[in-house]
């Protein structure tokens, strides 16, 4: 391609426009690719990435997206040129869609006539309008099965929810607490040298050590999410999202004690990766060992405890426990515990928690006991079910926590 006057005459409107006037890069970027155009390059995504946006070799397509976002942005900003005021060049400046070149492509002077756009609206208005409502309508009634389509999977409730009003209402951040698991690496040369390593009864570098005293191992970098914490996610934030509340996701292992009071908290997981958040059980009646999987429950007022077990996970039928536990935070902040031993409990009850119907037993039991649903309370839930798939949840254990 060639760059003649009128091109240049262009391109330096375009540059100079409030469009572009503003923002080096995007005047930056259409200046290459139309200096590439007049070279002949071939452009491709890595090339741009190292040449305008400063990438080294290392860059990534498919999971950097500067390139194809800067580009989405630049035509747009061409579109709006030449819909304002450019709208009487005679000639247009495109970058086709899925592609790095521009083209300057002539536009017939007939079209921009004012006399013959007018004459031709006005031959054509009726159609134009009846065929304009003809597509709103339309489009009117799509959008509007896609948003009931939307709603109908929001969990929607109330502000002042019961179980969930500090959430939905909150004036602190939210910090949404995803259990991880403990992984460590060890070098094994039979295995070709270092490898990640999870023991079942290991859930810290304390835990570790004790183990196997005086091991020189390392933390694994990357985490691991067990079924508990991920499949409890969409209930949770589809309340959460519905009340216009962005939480902050963070791994349990990143929790430490001195941030307890700096949000509104709500867990979600395996018992076993409380990590910092299992000292505000302190707060509630029970304690927890891993090896078994034991609850110890401690009746308010008695010195008497209950000892609730659960068997290790199998294919077929499971019964596992569900700590549900409300809990007052150290500053007026509530922190929400939901955790079990099995990957069946959390997604059921996060499920069951944030959905009225599933919990009018579980309101009941509240009103019968305390003639309200208190704002901090402690639950112990036993689910039964076949795998991953529950078919009865029963309630163990539930009083009011004192604030």
């Amino acid at each position: 391609m060639t760059l003649d006057h009128n091109h240049k005459k262009l391109l330096e409107k375009i540059l100079g426009s409030p469009e572009f006037s503003h923002s080096k890069i995007y005047q930056t970027y259409l200046s290459y690719l139309v200096d590439a155009a007049v070279q002949g390059r071939e452009l491709k995504e890595t090339t741009i990435a190292m040449e305008v946006f400063g990438k080294d070799a290392t860059f990534n397509p498919a999971e950097d997206t500067t390139v194809r976002s800067h580009t989405y942005t630049l035509r747009k900003k061409l579109e709006n040129y030449f819909l304002q005021e450019g709208r009487t060049e005679k000639i247009r400046l495109k970058i086709p869609k899925g592609h790095y070149e521009v083209l300057f492509t002539p536009v017939s002077a007939d079209r921009l006539a004012p006399k013959n756009v007018l004459r031709l609206a006005k031959k054509h208005l009726p159609w134009v309008l009846t065929a304009l409502l003809a597509g709103l309508c339309a489009f009117q009634g799509i959008r509007n099965r896609v948003d009931a389509s939307k709603l109908a999977r929001y969990r929607v409730l109330k502000p002042d929810d019961p179980f969930w009003k500090e959430y939905l209402q909150s004036n602190l951040p939210i910090l949404l607490v995803v259990g991880d698991h403990f992984f460590f690496n060890d070098n094994l040369p039979e295995y070709g040298g270092t490898v990640s390593i999870r023991h079942p009864r290991v859930n810290s570098a304390e835990d570790l050590h004790a183990l196997v005293p005086g091991i020189q191992a390392d933390l694994a970098a990357e985490p691991y999410f067990p079924y508990h914490s991920i499949w409890s996610l969409p209930p949770i934030l589809s309340m959460l999202f519905s009340a216009h509340q962005a939480p902050i996701l963070r791994k349990a292992s990143d929790v430490s004690p001195q941030i307890l009071d700096e949000y509104n908290i709500l867990f979600l997981g395996s018992i076993k990766t409380l990590y910092a958040l299992k000292h505000t059980l302190l707060k509630s009646h029970f304690r927890f060992e891993i090896a078994p999987h034991r609850v110890i429950y401690t009746p308010p007022g008695t010195d008497s405890s209950v000892v609730f077990k659960t068997s290790l996970h199998s294919p077929g039928p499971n019964e596992d426990l569900v700590l549900a536990c409300k809990l007052p935070g150290p500053d007026d902040n509530a922190i929400f515990i939901i955790a079990s031993y099995h990957s069946l409990g959390v997604p059921e009850i996060s499920a069951t928690l944030t959905t009225p119907s599933r919990r009018a037993n579980l309101e009941k039991m509240f009103l019968e006991k305390a003639g309200r649903i208190p704002p901090y309370f402690e639950i112990l839930f036993r689910v039964t079910g076949i795998d991953k798939t529950a078919y009865n949840i029963e309630i163990l254990v539930l009083n009011e926590i004192a604030p």
